[in-house]
Parts: structure tokens; C-alpha cells; sequence
């Protein structure tokens, strides 16, 4: 299946889309949805994007008579929300002051890595 085609991962992209204008453009606050959402929802969306990538070039370069679909293991997901969440909580606030840390992000970015690995990476 490709990920880009799945409906929960279009749903984390659309939602985020919509949450980014009614927060940037339109300048209205939904509380802790302003504070939790993104980082929950990058996990899925990003994963998702290079799990997509994974699996075309495996099947374009790597081809093999099977037809086994490329996941992800539970440490590829936990090493790369570990890698994403460092960078976006110790990285970028020490880069920028436009950025702030908060550890309950660490929180939403693993519970966005739980749900892409139960519903997308299947």
C-alpha cells in the first residue's frame, strides 16, 4: 500500500494544514492544540514520508520475486523519533529563539510514532 494513499496519513497532512493557517493566517488560539498537535502529528506524517521513500526504492532498485512490502521495526520507529524529537527540542530553541522546549513534546512525539506504527506501518 502506498503511504501517501493512506487515509490516516492524509488526515495527519490535512490537519495539519488546517491547524497551521487557522494558527498563523486567521491568528486564532486553541489551547493545548497549539502546544501538542504538531509534534503529535510530524511523527506520523514524517515517518510516513520516509517509509514511502524506503519502499520505492527497494521496489525500483531492489526488486526481488516476492512482493514483501517494506515497514519499518519498532527500533527504526523509536530511533527516528528519538533523532527527530532531540532535534526539535534541544536543537532548534538553542538555534533559534523562535523555538522553546517543552518536555511534555517528547510525550506527543511518541505518541504519534505509537500511531503510525499500529495503523500505517502495516
Amino acid at each position: 500500500m502506498q503511504i501517501i494513499r493512506n487515509k490516516l496519513w492524509l488526515s495527519c497532512c490535512l490537519i495539519l494544514l488546517m491547524h497551521q493557517i487557522i494558527q498563523k493566517v486567521l491568528y486564532y488560539n486553541i489551547g493545548l492544540f497549539d502546544n501538542y498537535l504538531d509534534p503529535f502529528l510530524s511523527m506520523p506524517i514524517l515517518l510516513g514520508l520516509i517509509l514511502q521513500e524506503r519502499q520505492l526504492v527497494r521496489s525500483n532498485f531492489f526488486s526481488t520475486k516476492k512482493s514483501i512490502k517494506y515497514r519499518f521495526s519498532i527500533l527504526d520507529i523509536t530511533i527516528a523519533t528519538v533523532f527527530f524529537a532531540l532535534i526539535f527540542e534541544e536543537g532548534f530553541p538553542k538555534w533559534s529563539p523562535y523555538f522553546t522546549k517543552d518536555n511534555w513534546d517528547y510525550l506527543a512525539y511518541g505518541s504519534g510514532a505509537l500511531l503510525f506504527y499500529i495503523s500505517i506501518n502495516k
